[in-house]
This record gives structure tokens, sequence and C-alpha cells, in this order.
């Protein structure tokens, strides 16, 4: 037993260090003005918790990450079951598209950024040519308009987590057993009733669980957003994350940083509570 202790110890310590001792000191700080670098910190009890709400950036900036968060989810639960369901073939066509599809989750956002923004660019990219050339369109500028800027985003962030949801999904449907799909067949039952009745059900725990996933990295979504628009045109873009972000190392307000941080991290756990509570599969589901 004791011998158990000390080979989980460094572990243990570890995640103080990394975890607990930076969370412990961002609660202490949130009660405090205290700017990087400047002067002392000054006890101010909920003054920075107060300020937030006031501040005319803060609440907008929230809303606009649970409609991040939708937007995305509304692709990310969809696209890659879709994709599953027509790459759950037993050939090598179907098994090297499995292995191409991997290409856009393993690339670094920073590169993912840099693609689409050449990609998209709207005098020399590929698909700004595509549309003067062919469609008669443009030029469109899509990280500058207002109105296509978060949209765009949410797309190239979806292209960027659909590899890893459809990987998700092939792994559930290959544990679907193939003679329910033989019985409902000879039973008459179309393709969508077999999707309906068998495929749901049986993958229910792994959508359950993609969406949980989708929803926690998709809220805290941070470099996409900074790398391409730092939360512009205007404040179209900025989500809570960036404005922590700016808060922090473009204001150098720790405290109310530290402040609006913890809301965040309380606002992840309540949503996550709920989810588990509603969408949680039950046994025998």
């Amino acid at each position: 037993m004791k011998k158990g202790v000390w080979l989980v110890l460094p572990v243990v310590i570890l995640a103080l260090f990394v975890t607990v001792l930076p969370l412990v000191n961002m609660v202490y700080r949130s009660f405090q003005k205290t700017m990087f670098g400047f002067g002392k910190a000054e006890f101010i009890g909920l003054g920075n918790y107060l300020s937030l709400f006031k501040d005319g950036t803060f609440l907008p900036s929230l809303g606009r990450s649970f409609i991040w968060v939708f937007e995305n989810l509304a692709i990310q639960l969809t696209v890659p079951l879709l994709i599953a369901l027509l790459l759950s073939g037993n050939n090598a066509f179907y098994y090297s598209m499995r292995t191409f599809i991997l290409i856009p989750w393993v690339l670094p956002m920073v590169v993912i950024s840099i693609i689409w923004r050449w990609i998209l660019e709207p005098n020399v990219g590929i698909l700004g040519y595509f549309l003067r050339e062919y469609l008669r369109i443009g030029p469109i500028n899509f990280f500058g308009s207002k109105s296509l800027a978060f949209h765009t985003l949410a797309f190239i962030n979806s292209w960027h987590f659909i590899p890893f949801g459809t990987i998700l999904m092939l792994a559930a449907l290959s544990t679907v057993p193939v003679d329910l799909y033989d019985a409902a067949k000879v039973d008459g039952a179309s393709s969508w009733q077999r999707f309906v009745y068998i495929t749901f059900p049986l993958i229910g725990r792994t959508i359950w669980f993609v969406g949980l996933l989708a929803f926690m990295w998709s809220f805290n979504s941070f470099d996409l957003i900074w790398l391409v628009t730092q939360g512009g045109p205007g404040d179209t873009t900025l989500t809570l994350p960036v404005y922590i972000y700016k808060l922090a190392f473009k204001m150098y307000n720790y405290g109310k940083a530290s402040a609006a941080s913890l809301i965040s991290m309380a606002i992840l756990i309540g949503v996550a509570a709920l989810y588990f509570k509603i969408f949680s599969p039950r046994e025998g589901a």
C-alpha cells in the first residue's frame, strides 16, 4: 500500500501544480484589483464580478459563445454521423477514405488558420477565383464581413472536428450486430427504419459523448478565432474566451480576467451537469 502511494505521489504533486494551484490563485486574484506588472494588488471583494456585468462587452460575448456552440453542434453532430454511415463499408476504398479523412484533425490550428485564410482570401484565394470566374460573384471578404465572419469560422472549426467525430461514430457503428440488420431486411424494414430503430438507439451513447466533447471544446475555442479575426470585424466574433484573453493580455487586467474565467468555468460545469441530467443515456435505452 505504501509503495503504491509513493508511486502515485509524483502525479498528484504535478496535478496540484498544474491545475489546483492555478485555480486557487485565479479565485484569489478575482477578488483583487490587480494589473499585470503595475502596482500592488488591492482587495475589492466582488468588484471585478460587478464590473463584468456592467461592461457592455461581457454579456454580448457570452451570448455569442452560446450561439457559436449551438452552430458548431448542429454541424459536428450531424455531418460526422452522415459521413460515418457512408464510410461504414468493409473494402479497401472505405478503409483508405477513413485514413484520409483524419487529415483535418491532425493539422495544427495554426496551419488550418493559414490554409483557410489563403483559400478564402477575396482577391487571390482559390475560392474567390472560382466565385469570380465561374459564378461571377465577388470578391467576397469572408473574414472581413460582419455577416459572414462568424459563420465562416464556425464552419472551419467544425471542419477541424468532423474527422474526430466521424471516427468515433464509425467505431460505434462497428459494434452494431449485422444480424439485426439482416432480420430487419427480412421483415421488410426500409433503410430509414433500420437507422431509426436499430442504428440510432445502439450508437446513442457515442452520439451523446461526441455532443459533450463538441460542446466543451467549442465553448473554449480560442485559437482559431484569435489567429484569423481576433474577435473582429468589430466584435462580431468576440466570444468569451477571446474576451478573457484580451482582458488579461491586452488590457493587463488580471483580476477582471480571473473573474471572467471563473464565470466561464461555472457555466461549463453547470451546462455539463444539465447535459448529463437531461441527455445521459439511460440503462436499457
